[in-house]
């Protein structure tokens, strides 16, 4: 019934039952705070969430006469998925209420109560994931009074609440034209009197301040390869990119390297991350204990890469050598400190560019999609990067490099279709059927027979501009679902 009424009222309408359903989960959670200290950071956890959450929904509501029909039917079928979640939460928390409320077996009820207190949580946080990536594409695209609303909710909300709102103004200022004007260009001398040392199994170097400790990374690429107005609009895009939300580190600059053709972007790593490590370094250690941790650097990597295409750019060069996972020595819950980001611009383009004809080495053709290699290559898209996205989906899942394939002896379809039996095989066995769905997907992105990808239109809206809504839909509104 409630999806058939959610059907009905819209999505304005659609959002009011989900904020309602909110307000009720958050206030029955309210009445547990300070019962003992696990029950008291779960109900934090909801409050945090759900402040977010309800801030953003009020934003979609005022949107929703701007937007696209895809953006329309997706945000009809999250929001119909929450109130389904709120629903179930709440008569969890009130069957537990009534079936102790004689007040006796306390040690029983408290067990029961933190249980579904860590599903609700769970629950809501998984799809808070889901959504929000289709939610700052509706921000992207939206008409300039969006402006408006979301200065107010930074205002006006609380701290938990206006976060959101304060990170969409900035990738806001992003697009703007005069941003764009502005000067990226930094000096040398930022990088003297930091000790600068190679990242093991990566392309960039880590410049670390022996006074402070605060680091950062240099991505050094060739004017050859990647356009120095490709470059500043990245930078600029860039500037005060939130890396837990969008997967992408803040870029302080460009230097130019002029005498050999070269420049470098330079990030910040965020504070309190000192452990930084590729994700191809990473691979070639142990096997994560939890496959929580597996999981978690598939959800960063799969944003990330979505991201970085709603910034309107192809990155042309995904593999785990551009993937770095931070966290911290002094966090021992690794699967809640670690952040995924992308690096290694090497070939990076605009997505109205030219394909450029920079090669990064014969052993990352792995990849590369077949019809990426050779001499006669197809011009580059997004469904390009999401072929890129699945072989280092595979390598996660398996916690195994696949460059021990010998791409000498098979021919690029041949490889393709190798990672393909293995997503159907090994790794189903491993992750699970969503997961190797998930990398299957991807893996054929680009196949006649791919009903999800196989049409590049799908990435266009009528006026050209790459919006992605199917691989929301297909990747990570699936991978979001996955539960360990």
């Amino acid at each position: 019934m409630a999806e058939l009424a959610m059907g009905i009222i819209g999505l304005t309408g659609a959002a009011e039952l989900c904020i309602k359903g909110g307000k009720a989960l958050a206030k029955a959670s309210q009445d547990y705070r300070h019962a003992d200290a696990k029950l008291d950071e779960l109900c934090a956890r909801i409050e945090v969430c759900w402040l977010r959450t309800s801030s953003q929904l009020e934003v979609a509501q005022a949107l929703e006469a701007t937007m696209t029909e895809d953006q329309r039917n997706i945000q009809q079928q999250i929001l119909r998925i929450l109130y389904s979640k709120l629903e179930t939460a709440i008569m969890a928390l009130s069957q537990i209420d009534k079936h102790f409320k004689n007040g006796k077996q306390k040690r029983l009820y408290f067990v029961a109560l933190k249980d579904k207190l860590e599903e609700a949580v769970g629950e809501l946080e998984s799809w808070h994931k889901r959504f929000e990536p289709s939610w700052f594409e509706l921000i992207k695209t939206a008409p300039p009074t969006v402006a408006g609303a979301l200065q107010r909710i930074t205002v006006s909300a609380p701290k938990e609440a206006a976060e959101p709102s304060r990170d969409a103004l900035k990738f806001r200022r992003a697009f703007e034209p005069i941003r764009m004007q502005s000067s990226v260009l930094i000096a040398r001398k930022v990088l003297e009197g930091l000790e600068i040392s190679a990242l093991p199994h990566s392309m960039v170097h880590v410049a670390r301040d022996p006074e402070d400790g605060k680091c950062h990374i240099v991505d050094t690429v060739s004017t050859e390869a990647v356009t120095m107005q490709d470059a500043k609009a990245l930078a600029n895009r860039l500037r005060e990119s939130n890396p837990g939300t969008f997967g992408t580190m803040r870029c302080k600059g460009i230097i130019r390297y002029p005498e050999s053709s070269a420049m470098a972007f330079v990030f910040r790593i965020p504070d309190g991350y000192d452990a930084v490590r590729s994700l191809r370094h990473l691979l070639t250690g142990e096997v994560p204990e939890s496959l929580t941790i597996r999981l978690e650097i598939a959800r960063q990597l799969v944003n990330a890469v979505y991201y970085i295409h709603l910034y309107e750019f192809v990155h042309k060069n995904i593999c785990p050598e551009t993937i770095l996972c931070l966290g911290s020595t002094k966090d021992s819950n690794v699967a809640g400190g670690l952040m995924c980001c992308l690096i290694g611009f090497q070939v990076l383009r605009h997505i109205d560019g030219r394909t450029n004809t920079g090669k990064l080495g014969d052993k990352f053709d792995l990849y590369q999609h077949p019809t990426r290699r050779g001499s006669d290559k197809s011009p580059f898209v997004m469904q390009h990067d999401i072929y890129s996205l699945g072989v280092c989906l595979l390598e996660v899942g398996l916690w195994k490099s696949l460059l021990q394939f010998d791409q000498g002896t098979c021919s690029p379809e041949q490889l393709q279709q190798q990672m393909v039996s293995l997503s159907r095989g090994k790794l189903r066995a491993e992750m699970g059927d969503k997961y190797s769905k998930v990398v299957e997907t991807c893996l054929t992105c680009l196949d006649s027979d791919n009903v999800d990808f196989g049409d590049p239109e799908d990435f266009t809206d009528g006026e050209g501009v790459e919006v992605g809504s199917r691989y929301v839909e297909k990747v990570i509104s699936i991978i979001s679902t996955i539960s360990l």
